[in-house]
């Protein structure tokens, strides 16, 4: 507190690289304002070989918090002081909680995913498709795997015998995508694919005419500009950018920052500002 009373603003951000695109100060910016707290969040251009100076520089000057977006989401694990059971499972963090000189990691992207998943409705997907291997497809993969009803997975990645072994998940090559986008009801793209800064195209074209009309198409990118999830779309698939899960990770990861409950009001003035 300040010696007025008021409480004393403090700075919190996400270190990115690229991270211009990041619409996370804009959520955050506006759920502070909309609780009445003088706090600010910025983006961080943080290179690689910059991070660990970065996190350092981040426990010397007591920021708030912390987000980590690609690609630094597994490599931060080393530098942190005690990590959730999510990040521990995942080896990926996207949250840092800063407490008394502290790093905390945490994971909010599945929770965040399962949340954003809810509003595309429907029952509980019996077997999903995940594509990439990096941090984002790991925790979209531990939520899937862990929540109230599990369901099998098939998680592919150009190189899957590099993937880890984990309980329920199938892990295939891009050459095998066909019969897994037929056989599932849930398409998860978790790489950068059609991200700023990132590859325009897949290591193979998605063979979206395989699947079953209904199936849940989420592509954890945005903004997503109208090519194969448009076509998911037309094809009769349910589809949903990557605002969503950013919405709903970054629900969760102010209220670990504040400690408080996010009021529904607050929540929908983050959706607001994403969507602005």
């Amino acid at each position: 507190m300040s010696d007025n009373g008021a409480e004393a603003g403090r700075c919190f951000g996400v270190f990115g690289d690229p991270v211009s695109h990041s619409r996370s100060p804009e959520m955050h910016n506006a759920a502070f304002a909309a609780l009445g707290l003088p706090h600010r969040y910025f983006p961080f251009h943080v290179r690689p070989h910059a991070l660990a100076n970065a996190l350092m520089g981040a426990r010397g000057m007591g920021l708030g918090g912390l987000n980590l977006t690609t690609p630094h989401k597994r490599a931060a694990v080393a530098h942190m002081d005690r990590l959730s059971p999510e990040a521990a499972r995942t080896g990926a963090i996207n949250t840092v909680l800063i407490r008394r000189g502290d790093l905390v990691g945490h994971n909010t992207d599945g929770a965040g995913f399962l949340d954003a998943l809810a509003e595309l409705g429907g029952s509980a997907p019996k077997r999903a498709l995940v594509l990439g291997g990096g941090g984002a497809a790991r925790s979209v993969i531990d939520a899937l795997r862990h929540a109230e009803a599990p369901c099998d997975v098939v998680w592919v990645s150009r190189e899957p015998s590099r993937l880890p072994a984990f309980d329920g998940v199938a892990r295939c090559g891009y050459a095998d995508l066909a019969e897994g986008v037929a056989a599932c009801d849930l398409l998860v793209n978790a790489t950068t694919v059609g991200m700023k800064g990132g590859p325009e195209q897949f290591v193979v074209p998605l063979p979206i005419d395989r699947l079953a009309p209904g199936t849940r198409v989420v592509d954890l990118v945005y903004p997503v500009v109208d090519g194969w999830l448009g076509e998911a779309a037309r094809r009769g698939a349910r589809t949903q950018d990557g605002l969503s899960t950013l919405l709903w990770q970054g629900v969760r990861g102010l209220e670990l920052w504040l400690g408080i409950a996010l009021p529904a009001a607050v929540v929908a003035t983050m959706r607001r500002a994403l969507y602005r």
